[in-house]
């Protein structure tokens, strides 16, 4: 693989002269392409040595060089992680460079967002150890270690640590530590700390089996579902709670624990909740197929743990003839989905799913709002063609 070659270039746009100063740039050029980034110095001509990139006989002289020498280093570092992962893209070390030299540290940041994040204290205690591994895997402390070899690294160290006793950590742990350092990684993408999250640009989530971010049902595996015969009424009953999450949003805590009584005495169309997970407020819609599930058990649904009723739906899976791992998550990514292909806006879709922000949306139905883009401009070739 071919390296980026560093150029530090004076006065590029030939404005300085005797009395006036031109500014000096680091140059980077890969692949027949060139990005220029500002070092934020400027010297007079007679201070630039063009030989040796460097300033010579100005005030501050050994503090400008060692400026660009530092910035040179960083680059190189970032350059070589890039190429490690197999994907040197120079646009984005711009970027990168800003956040090694950011005032904080990756891991500063996650105790800053950990402080910030309003959310229950389950989910805080998980955040606390997460930060707690990264800190002990030791490879993850600057926003740029950030790279996609560490990121598999680190899911490589986690399947091979053992606690006392000699036990290991199981799938869903390991997964649940790997989506924490994901969830922190994302927001520090949006913060413009970073310019991608490893683990959705390199699909490097292999801690699940393989799942990967944009996997939902489509409306007519809805109804394959929905038409079914179940082989046993637990499994059954499994496949109404399913298709509760699909026409609702709810997660899975959430629908064991929502009160649908008010459904049943005011027979509202519109209902509120507080998502268990943050305590952000959620809205779903009481449709016709809801409310006749609803109906059937008298508005007080099933009790099932997570791990049954994600072995129930398996089941259900298989007899509907759908040919996807389904778990109970997927339920309410469905919805999501259906309703971002219907045309609903993304922040009605946000409130829907108490989602915190609708940057949280966007991240979890990236590849959907792409397929409803090419959806919404082949309806309309189709009609220009009638």
């Amino acid at each position: 693989m071919k390296i980026p070659k560093i150029k530090f270039v004076f006065d590029r746009k030939k404005v300085s002269g005797k009395d006036k100063k031109g500014s000096v740039e680091m140059r980077i050029t890969y692949d027949f392409k060139q990005k220029y980034m500002s070092t934020g110095i400027s010297v007079y001509p007679r201070h630039w040595n063009e030989k040796t990139q460097r300033i010579v006989g100005a005030p501050g002289a050994l503090e400008y060089n060692e400026i660009l020498s530092d910035m040179e280093r960083k680059t190189l570092r970032i350059i070589s992680g890039m190429a490690e992962s197999g994907r040197v893209d120079i646009s984005a070390i711009p970027t990168l460079l800003r956040s090694q030299t950011a005032s904080i540290t990756f891991l500063e940041y996650m105790c800053q967002r950990m402080e910030k994040k309003n959310v229950v204290e389950n989910t805080h205690r998980s955040h606390v150890t997460t930060y707690k591994k990264v800190v002990e895997f030791g490879k993850i402390k600057f926003f740029a270690d950030i790279t996609p070899a560490n990121i598999r690294a680190f899911g490589e160290w986690l399947h091979a640590y053992k606690m006392p006793g000699g036990k290991k950590y199981s799938q869903a742990t390991i997964y649940k530590l790997t989506s924490n350092l994901s969830l922190f990684i994302s927001d520090a993408v949006v913060d413009g700390y970073l310019t991608e999250n490893p683990y959705v640009s390199k699909r490097l989530n292999e801690d699940k089996g393989g799942t990967r971010i944009d996997q939902y049902l489509t409306p007519e595996e809805v109804e394959q579902i929905e038409s079914a015969r179940m082989p046993t009424q637990a499994v059954e009953k499994s496949r109404d709670l399913f298709l509760l999450q699909c026409y609702t949003g709810m997660a899975y805590i959430d629908l064991m624990t929502y009160d649908f009584r008010k459904v049943r005495d005011d027979s509202e169309q519109v209902c509120r909740g507080t998502r268990h997970k943050t305590g952000v407020e959620f809205v779903f819609v009481v449709t016709d197929k809801a409310r006749a599930i609803l109906e059937r058990y008298k508005f007080k649904v099933p009790q099932l743990s997570n791990q049954k009723y994600n072995a129930h739906l398996k089941i259900m899976a298989d007899a509907a003839g759908i040919d996807k791992p389904i778990t109970s998550h997927m339920g309410r990514r469905t919805a999501g989905s259906i309703w971002l292909n219907m045309g609903i806006p993304i922040d009605v879709v946000a409130k829907c799913l108490g989602h915190q922000s609708i940057q949280v949306t966007q991240r979890a139905y990236a590849k959907i709002l792409d397929t409803t883009v090419v959806d919404a401009f082949r309806k309309v070739n189709e009609k220009r063609e009638e």
